[in-house]
């Protein structure tokens, strides 16, 4: 399910079947060298949306959480998205994201930060592209499988 008026409003009146919210993190810096972290925010957003398709009706896609990087506070942001969501009734809150400052801090997450790397699928051909989603989407069902039950 997408953050939109109409898949919210199924949620809230099937929350007994959609209890999972996957949140992409997504750096951001206008820097020269940075460039980079668009091409991890694209990454991400293919990859949440094949996420939403193949699990329609059993996962919600959040907003991208953003940060700056270097940002002292953003653990913190983020555990009241995570506290929000739990509150709300969902059972599982996924982070999916390209940087790997957030992979330090894998212990705070118990299994569900989810760190890919950034590959820039944005720049390929359909077809590899969909060979290279495809791959993370076996990767990506099989920890949801173990961590649903």
């Amino acid at each position: 399910m997408k953050w939109t008026t109409s898949d919210l409003e199924q949620v809230l009146a099937h929350q007994q079947y959609i209890d999972t919210m996957i949140v992409p993190l997504c750096p951001v810096s206008l820097h020269k060298d940075q460039i980079s972290l668009a091409e991890q925010r694209e990454d991400l957003i293919i990859l949440t949306s094949e996420i939403e398709r193949t699990y329609k009706g059993r996962v919600v896609i959040a907003p991208e959480f953003t940060y700056l990087l270097g940002e002292n506070n953003k653990l913190d942001r983020l555990n009241e998205w995570h506290q929000e969501f739990i509150q709300s009734g969902m059972k599982h809150v996924f982070y999916l994201t390209c940087d790997y400052d957030w992979k330090q801090l894998n212990a705070e997450f118990n299994e569900t930060l989810i760190w890919l790397p950034a590959l820039n699928i944005n720049n390929l051909d359909e077809t590899t592209q969909r060979v290279i989603v495809d791959k993370q989407l076996t990767h990506l069902n099989a920890l949801f499988s173990k961590i649903w039950g």
